[in-house]
């Protein structure tokens, strides 16, 4: 839904947007020609520096060879130096496709007048009066052409400059009617967005008002109002109709009253029977457990005893957080049935810390995992199966295995699982619903790492260790400090 306010909202986007683009796009075309005037500004000013450079060196050498004094040889060396400088910037900042061959050249006069200067200098030191006086001639004659040159390019700069100015005169006349254009381009779009919005709420909120006013007349047999403006006016008129509709279907309910309570009779009679079938079924386990008691049948009572307290643990308030003391308990029950049922093809282990089973978790946690090892790990063994719980303290966690040496596991299905308790899929229940065959709980896997994670607040609490026709380790890491959480 589209709200009132964020069409306001977007519609002054959309016009801010319109005026910050033309802005940009002035200031960009401002910018580069104040980029481009620079630029051609810095090149006259490499161009007089080399020109007035060079005429400075020339005259400090002069000077240097009539005077004999070192400073002005200091001099000299500086301006040099600093010649040298602008030399390198020729072929960053002055050379173009148009003038490479000219500044080519440009730059070889300069090496040309630096080298002479050099050889002016060793001479002298040498006492060759010949060999100076011809080198010093050579370095004024260099520095005639590099001025010379300097003259042709700053002509070929102004000329250059010269068409980017009617260049740049032509911009600005272009950049003016863009923003007439643009203003007025703003104003007529303003102009249409404003009778857009208008229309959109006045003319669903005449609707409403038509049809309020039918209903005040008694007249509730009318169409529904069909308003797709996806903002509030929409949500209004959709309230609208349903209120018309649950008016009208006031006489309709008050009808079928009867009927209704009937309905709620039956239903307050199906929960109370599914409230008796427990106790009959615990009832009648308890007739069954003293019966062989009298027979002296010892190992039927604690069968039997045994399947009484599992099913009256898994039929208990499972939304309430246990000890993991009553579940190994549970577990014990639940082994003693296995045990009787398998025999010798079955070998189970407990390795209990009894410091570690004073923390809480979710009811029905362990018996599950037992379950699961029993069913998917080693029922289908006809000898040898073996299945290890082990509880064991840490200082801040308390660790369960649950191991089995049965079929194991793919890495594939490892993955299935993890994804499935992520996206609170329980691999327990199939797709049609039911549930697992063989579980007492129904409860799966998923099930169990999606609970205990909700308990904990924690990820990673549930790890799974498997290789196909290798065995299964399931680990759980319950930290001792218990984030309480939903549990069922």
């Amino acid at each position: 839904m589209i709200t009132i306010r964020t069409k306001l909202l977007l519609y002054n986007m959309a016009i801010v947007f319109l005026l910050m683009s033309v802005t940009v796009f002035l200031a960009f075309n401002s910018n580069r020609t104040v980029t481009t005037y620079s630029t051609s500004f810095e090149r006259f000013l490499i161009l007089n520096e080399v020109s007035q450079l060079t005429n400075q060196s020339y005259e400090l050498l002069n000077t240097y060879l009539t005077e004999r004094d070192p400073v002005y040889l200091s001099e000299f060396e500086e301006y040099q130096a600093e010649l040298i400088t602008y030399q390198d910037q020729l072929d960053e900042r002055i050379e173009t496709d148009k003038n490479a061959i000219l500044i080519s050249n440009y730059t070889n006069m300069i090496e040309s007048f630096l080298e002479e200067c050099e050889l002016t200098i060793l001479s002298f030191k040498a006492g060759q009066i010949d060999r100076y006086s011809h080198h010093l001639s050579e370095a004024s004659k260099v520095s005639q052409f590099i001025q010379e040159t300097t003259l042709s390019l700053i002509n070929s700069e102004l000329t250059e400059y010269q068409l980017f100015f009617d260049q740049m005169n032509e911009r600005n006349q272009a950049n003016t009617w863009m923003v007439v254009f643009a203003v007025l381009s703003i104003l007529f779009l303003s102009l249409i967005l404003v009778l857009l919005f208008s229309r959109s709420v006045t003319k669903p909120i005449s609707q409403l008002s038509e049809a309020a006013q039918e209903i005040a007349k008694g007249n509730f047999n009318i169409e529904n109002v069909t308003i797709k403006t996806k903002d509030e006016i929409e949500m209004l008129a959709r309230v609208f109709n349903q209120m018309r509709q649950s008016i009208q279907g006031l006489i309709h309910d008050m009808k079928e009253k009867s009927e209704l309570d009937q309905l709620l009779k039956e239903l307050e009679l199906r929960t109370l029977q599914s409230q008796i079938n427990p106790h009959f079924l615990f009832n009648t386990l308890n007739t069954i457990s003293r019966t062989a008691y009298l027979e002296e049948a010892e190992q039927s009572v604690e069968l039997i005893d045994s399947i009484s307290a599992l099913l009256r643990y898994n039929l208990g308030n499972l939304d309430k957080p246990v000890r993991l003391s009553d579940e190994v308990d549970i577990v014990k029950e639940y082994c003693f049935i296995q045990n009787t049922r398998f025999g010798d093809r079955v070998s189970i282990d407990l390795n209990i810390d009894e410091e570690a089973l004073y923390i809480d978790l979710p009811s029905l946690t362990l018996q599950p995992l037992m379950e699961n090892a029993f069913i998917h790990g080693i029922e289908s063994l006809e000898e040898g199966a073996k299945l290890i719980l082990t509880v064991k303290s840490l200082p801040s966690h308390v660790i369960i295995e649950v191991s089995d040496n049965g079929v194991g596991m793919t890495a594939e299905t490892i993955r299935s699982i993890y994804d499935r308790a992520k996206n609170n899929q329980d691999l327990g229940q199939r797709a049609s619903g039911r549930r697992n065959q063989g579980h007492s709980t129904g409860i799966g896997l998923v099930n169990v790492m999606r609970r205990v994670q909700l308990f904990f607040k924690e990820d990673g609490i549930i790890e799974i260790e498997s290789e196909e026709k290798n065995g299964t380790t399931i680990r759980l890491s319950l930290p001792k400090k218990e984030k309480r959480g939903v549990v069922a």
